[in-house]
């Protein structure tokens, strides 16, 4: 995995009412902490962060005045509705120690038919953190319905162990709802081929017409 750099200022102002004014300002309130070393409270720009974090990356050489902190994202708050960033910890790391990460997952390709179920869009992996890869890649343009992909079928990077389940589920090629649901349609179709539909108030076997319902008086 690449060096990613961000650049990071110490702040001396906390609170809501501070934190909110970073933000207005397109800074994102941080802190960094870890290794036995004094906690930093910084901000870092906002956009920036957030196409990082996006593009997959979780490791970041975060540049502190003269100072330079390797890093590792332990966690993102976000706003109440959940689409924006409002908040990131990081703890350092040591470059000769390895740690284990969530990568994400990337399909390459279409398959042919089927659907494609996708229950494990990271996977666990353990590496130095100069090791990581920027995603674990699966190829399915040639998967066909039936065909599942688990833990123990993906390609380990150099350097790297999966840390989940060998028989953990990444991803499975099942038919469309649509084709059961035709299916099913033609079978009723099949059973109420010959029925005779029933009719509401035809009289019955030996009862005439005019007669259903006579209550005798």
């Amino acid at each position: 995995m690449d060096e990613i750099k961000l650049i990071a200022q110490e702040r001396s102002d906390y609170g809501r009412k501070a934190s909110r004014t970073f933000r207005e300002e397109g800074l994102l309130p941080a802190n960094i902490y870890g290794l036995g070393k004094e906690n930093l409270t910084v901000t870092v720009n906002t956009k920036e962060f957030t196409r990082i974090f996006m593009a997959g990356h979780r490791i970041f050489t975060l540049e502190v005045g003269d100072g330079k902190e390797q890093s590792v994202i332990k966690e993102v708050q976000y706003d109440n509705l959940g689409s924006e960033v409002i908040h990131v910890d990081f703890t350092r790391i040591d470059i000769t120690q390895k740690i284990t990460l969530e990568v994400g997952v990337e399909l390459i390709g279409t398959v042919a038919s089927g659907v494609i179920q996708f229950p494990m869009k990271e996977v666990k992996v353990e590496s130095l953190p100069t090791g990581f890869p920027a995603s674990i890649s699966i190829n399915i343009m040639e998967l066909k319905i039936g065909d599942v992909i688990r833990i123990e079928d993906l390609e380990v990077p150099e350097g790297c162990v999966f840390v989940d389940d060998p028989e953990a589920l990444v991803l499975q090629i099942v038919a469309p709802i649509e084709e059961v649901e035709e299916e099913v349609v033609e079978e009723v179709d099949e059973e109420a081929d010959g029925a005779e539909p029933e009719v509401i108030g035809k009289p019955q076997d030996g009862e005439e017409e005019g007669d259903a319902g006579d209550s005798g008086e």
